[in-house]
């Protein structure tokens, strides 16, 4: 399976796209070696390619002292800061440079490492981690903006402890056997403009993903309905990830302007959660109809919410495989 994703990344010809889902796992994943196990076992359900890990989305700020909810992700929600250490600027300094094998950067480190260990060569593992804006956001809450217009001096400061962590933690993840990161962007959007993103975000972005070169697989997710898409499908990775028919470009379009990376995604996690067939063969078929499907990877553009059917996503894998 490792030679059809390198192929796929490639563009080069394949006799089916690689595929992967992911979703949370809520009631295992504080818990390294049980989120392993029920990763390893829907990953192998689903006979899925590769594998991106399903961390708890907050894993990456616990370190730093927040309180969290996670209560509601099993009724299709999102996990939620209670409590934050960052209420007035000068508790930016705070954030300083966090060891990611210890706390909960290790606990992920060993969730990781179990992963690779339990899936062999054959099915490449994604780390996932997140820009050092969005982590500062999930560690501040709604201080963050305000902060950063009030005393750019201190949010910058940690930015740059955020993003030398992250990069230690990549580069981590990949000595351990990931094939690469899966770098979750989810504040970098159009209407801010390129421009805002250039001066807040993207020397973070760069600095972090520096701790993934060493990575065959690496690739940014581009969250949400307003993506600056322009200006992060120009970092350094192998694939683009978005929100493929929820927001533009399309796949076609992307290629028809030139764009070469490899596509990773192509499924509205929407039709999924409605067990919507139709609408999922239209995306398969909507994705592989550029450039005879080369350079694609099936795989939503975003967390699956809950509830997840299993049986709808091994339908999925049938079809993308030929088998129904």
């Amino acid at each position: 399976m490792s030679d059809l994703v390198r192929a796929a990344l490639a563009g080069e010809a394949t006799p089916r796209p690689p595929y992967a889902f992911w979703t949370h796992f809520p009631d295992t994943d504080l818990d390294p070696d049980a989120i392993a196990r029920e990763t390893v076992a829907f990953a192998r359900a689903t006979r899925q390619d590769f594998v991106k890990s399903m961390p708890n989305g907050l894993y990456a700020v616990e370190d730093w002292g927040i309180r969290a909810d996670f209560s509601d992700i099993a009724r299709g929600g999102v996990a939620k800061v209670t409590a934050s250490p960052i209420a007035a600027p000068e508790d930016w300094a705070r954030v300083t440079r966090r060891d990611p094998a210890s706390g909960a950067l290790g606990r992920e480190l060993r969730h990781l490492s179990l992963l690779v260990e339990a899936l062999g060569p054959g099915v490449p593992v994604l780390a996932t981690v997140f820009s050092p804006v969005t982590t500062a956001k999930k560690l501040s809450g709604g201080a963050f903006a305000a902060h950063a217009a009030s005393h750019p001096a201190p949010v910058r400061a940690a930015l740059d402890e955020i993003a030398a962590t992250t990069a230690a933690f990549a580069a981590r993840a990949i000595a351990l056997g990931c094939a690469g990161v899966f770098f979750a962007v989810q504040d970098a959007t159009a209407t801010r403009g390129a421009a805002a993103w250039r001066e807040l975000g993207l020397d973070h972005d760069l600095a972090a993903l520096d701790g993934a070169r060493g990575g065959w697989f690496n690739a940014v997710h581009m969250h949400g309905d307003d993506i600056a898409f322009d200006l992060l499908a120009t970092y350094p990775v192998h694939a683009l990830n978005w929100h493929v028919g929820e927001t533009p470009p399309g796949i076609a379009e992307y290629r028809a302007a030139g764009g070469r990376r490899a596509v990773l995604g192509g499924l509205r996690r929407a039709a999924i959660t409605a067990r919507d067939m139709a609408a999922v063969d239209a995306d398969i078929a909507a994705a592989l109809s550029a450039d005879g499907g080369r350079g694609v990877l099936l795989a939503p553009g975003c967390v699956i919410r809950h509830p997840v059917d299993a049986g709808m996503l091994r339908r999925i894998a049938e079809r993308i495989r030929g088998e129904a």
